[in-house]
């Protein structure tokens, strides 16, 4: 079954400067996960301050990162980096609030072994960033960020 694009899209910028625990800070989480730092997700210098525009996709069943990921593609969309994630957080921080947002990002060789991706959600009324498994199957409630292909993304 194919993908729904959500009808908002939400524009970022990134590359200001900050470290991720600046970014971390700034989006003032209730709680964050103890492995999102700076040694394991480092904010990368950009040639230029890359305009993104992020689109979130539903799924009316659990999906693969790889289904989803195939998805996005035949949409035009292109997978997110981990510091997409950190400046929405930021930018868009009640969009958490209404259900979870996956970043299918570059992944993290967690600490007990497993890939992981960043995800926003909300837990008894607080933001959270959390890290979920790529590998595992994303729920319909999940909503997985991409980047529309053609924003600028120089490294």
């Amino acid at each position: 079954m194919a993908a729904r694009v959500g009808a908002k899209t939400y524009p970022i910028t990134l590359g200001d400067g900050r470290t991720t625990e600046d970014l971390v800070a700034a989006a003032d989480y209730g709680y964050c996960h103890s492995q999102v730092i700076s040694l394991n997700f480092p904010v990368r210098s950009f040639v230029e301050k890359p305009e993104r525009e992020i689109v979130l996709l539903n799924f009316d069943h659990p999906v693969s990162a790889e289904e989803a990921t195939t998805e996005a593609a035949k949409l035009g969309l292109d997978r997110p980096y981990y510091e997409d994630a950190l400046y929405f957080g930021i930018e868009y921080p009640d969009v958490q609030l209404d259900g979870p947002v996956g970043f299918l990002h570059d992944l993290w060789l967690g600490n007990h072994g497993r890939l992981d991706a960043s995800c926003l959600w909300a837990n008894a009324g607080r933001r959270e960033l959390g890290l979920e498994g790529f590998d595992d199957l994303w729920a319909p409630n999940y909503r997985l960020a991409f980047v529309r292909r053609g924003a600028a993304d120089s490294k």
